[in-house]
Order: structure tokens, then sequence, then C-alpha cells
């Protein structure tokens, strides 16, 4: 009786050393396995990851491009525009220096024909006289507005300055941001280099 438990026993214990070996293996196996899968889908992780920050920084640098373009028109258009006004606003102030001119030549004529003691029972020197009061009437009107106008433009003119300088400093701003994102993008190469580099090492 002793005798067969022995012998079942020396039978059965390779049988279970080799099971148990077998299972030792197949575990190393399986976690070897549950490794090089974790380390997989990290490197997807990290690869999708990846992808999505120059994915956004691309889309980050078209829209720098495009509102830099903008920003770019911005201030040609600004420039224009005030360069018209410039010459709008110059062509008035001569214009306004003519109608000054004139109305000074009309108001010594009035008073050339009211100091006129000759013709001061003369009813056509009458009527010289209001006819010269209307005209210097009319005139002043219109200087008037001429002036009004010179002050409309010098307003548009202020307001285009500052356009401009809003637009320029605009343009300043983007630029600098601009060169930041591209120190960001190098920066971020680098670092995907050194961490293929790395993987690549440690494979």
């Amino acid at each position: 009786m002793k005798t067969r438990f022995i012998l079942i026993i020396l039978i059965i214990f390779p049988l279970l050393a080799t099971a148990q070996y077998n299972m030792n293996t197949l575990n190393n196996s399986m976690r070897i396995q549950q490794q090089q899968s974790r380390s997989m889908h990290q490197q997807m992780n990290n690869q999708n990851a990846q992808w999505a920050r120059e994915r956004q920084i691309n889309m980050q640098q078209q829209q720098m491009r495009y509102m830099m373009s903008h920003s770019k028109n911005r201030i040609e258009t600004a420039e224009s525009k005030l360069a018209t006004e410039e010459r709008r606003l110059k062509k008035l102030e001569e214009k306004s220096k003519e109608k000054e001119a004139d109305l000074k030549t009309e108001q010594d004529k009035l008073i050339n024909l009211q100091n006129n003691p000759e013709n001061n029972n003369d009813s056509n020197q009458q009527k010289n006289i209001e006819k010269s009061k209307k005209q210097i009437a009319k005139s002043e009107e219109k200087l008037s507005k001429t002036k009004t106008e010179i002050e409309d433009r010098s307003k548009k003119i202020e307001d285009f300055k500052k356009e401009v300088e809003a637009a320029k400093l605009e343009k300043e701003e983007l630029t600098k941001k601009h060169e930041e994102e591209k120190k960001t993008k190098t920066e971020e190469k680098e670092k995907k280099k050194k961490e293929k580099t790395k993987y690549t090492l440690s494979q």
C-alpha cells in the first residue's frame, strides 16, 4: 500500500513539476504580453496626443496667418483712407483761403462804396451797396460751410490715425504671438525627436 502510494507520488510529482513550470512560463509570457500591450497602448496614446497637439498648432497657425493678413489689409485700408482724407483737407484749406481772400475783397469794396461821398444820393449806389452786402452774406455762408467741412475732415483724419495705430499695434501683438507659437512648435519637434531617439535606444 505504501509502495503504491510512493509510486503514485513519484509518477505524479514530475507531472506537477512540469505543470507548475508550464504555469510559471505561461504567467511570465502573459505578463510580458501585458507589458508590451500596455507599452504599445501608451505609445499609441502618446502618438495620438502628439498628433492632436500638432493639429491644434497647425490650426492656430492657419488662424494666425489669416489674422495677420486681415490686420495687414486693415492697416493698408486705413492708411489709404487717411491719405485720401488728408488730400481732401488740403484742398478744402486752399479753398477756404481763396474764399477768405474773396470775402476780404468784397468787404473792402463795400467799405469803398459806403465811404464814397460823391455817390451818396445816387440810387444805383444804394443798389450796389445792397448787392455787395448780399454777396458778402453769401460768401460768409460759403466760408462757414467750408470751415465746417474742414473740421469734419480733421476729425475723420484723427479717427483714421487712431485706426492705423490700433491696427499696427494689433499686428505687432500678432507677430509676437506668431513668433512664440513658432518657438513652441520647434520645441515640440525637438521633444518628439528626443522621445523617438529614447524609444529606439530602449528597444
